[in-house]
């Protein structure tokens, strides 16, 4: 029994100090888009999601993202899915969210404190556009300029920002084209967010008993 305690205690002292490397790159190259996240632990188990479909299409319930997920899990192909994300599941997702917001009370801060954890270790952002007209291809490089100043200002407050980040805007004069690449990458301990995800559970639980408690009975 006392080694099974201590092997259970070790598997969860191995889960916590576990570093984790998420590494996000997204492309854009005219109607094309392509989306890669892979996650990393130890630098031996590795899982990669290639989503190479970005489809926007209109439909009579809103707007619809069509994806086609591939999972790809150290060189081989393990799944290949389509996935749709409709507006109706966006609100669904949104209302979770909400009712999770009453049963915990101190969540955002929470996310802050976990968000404070991740570690940014590179950031790169270079974008490639023109309008074919030059007037236009130079405000619209100003713009965004500024715009992606503002989201990095953002991010750098969510998390941990341990680099420099890397941001260009290439102007293209003579034609019209839209060309954008970025490129992040992130490590945190998964330790960190079974933490929090205990804390959020106890949160719930906590909430569940109290309105269980103070509902009255009928006679």
């Amino acid at each position: 029994m006392v080694w099974v305690l201590l092997a259970l205690l070790g598997f969860v002292v191995l889960l916590a100090i576990t570093p984790i490397q998420l590494t996000c790159f997204y492309s854009r190259e005219g109607d094309n888009d392509q989306l890669d996240i892979t996650i990393a632990a130890w630098g031996i188990i590795r899982r990669k999601y290639e989503i190479p479909i970005l489809l926007l299409k209109m439909t009579e319930g809103g707007p619809e993202l069509v994806a086609e997920v591939e999972t790809i899990q150290q060189g081989f192909k393990i799944r290949d899915r389509v996935k749709d994300f409709t507006r109706k599941q966006v609100k669904r997702w949104y209302h979770n969210y909400r009712d999770l917001l009453e049963r915990v009370r101190d969540l955002l801060p929470m996310l802050k404190d976990l968000s404070n954890q991740i570690r940014c270790t590179k950031f790169e952002w270079h974008t490639w556009m023109g309008t074919g007209q030059a007037a236009e291809t130079g405000a619209l490089t100003g713009l965004i300029w500024g715009v992606k100043s503002i989201i990095v200002g953002i991010f750098s407050h969510s998390v941990s920002l341990r680099t420099m980040p890397a941001m260009s805007v290439h102007p293209v004069w003579n034609q019209s084209l839209l060309h954008t690449k970025v490129h992040i990458v992130l490590k945190f301990y998964f330790g960190h967010f079974f933490y929090y995800g205990l804390k959020v559970v106890l949160r719930i639980r906590s909430s569940k008993l109290q309105k269980w408690q103070t509902t009255p009975t009928r006679a």
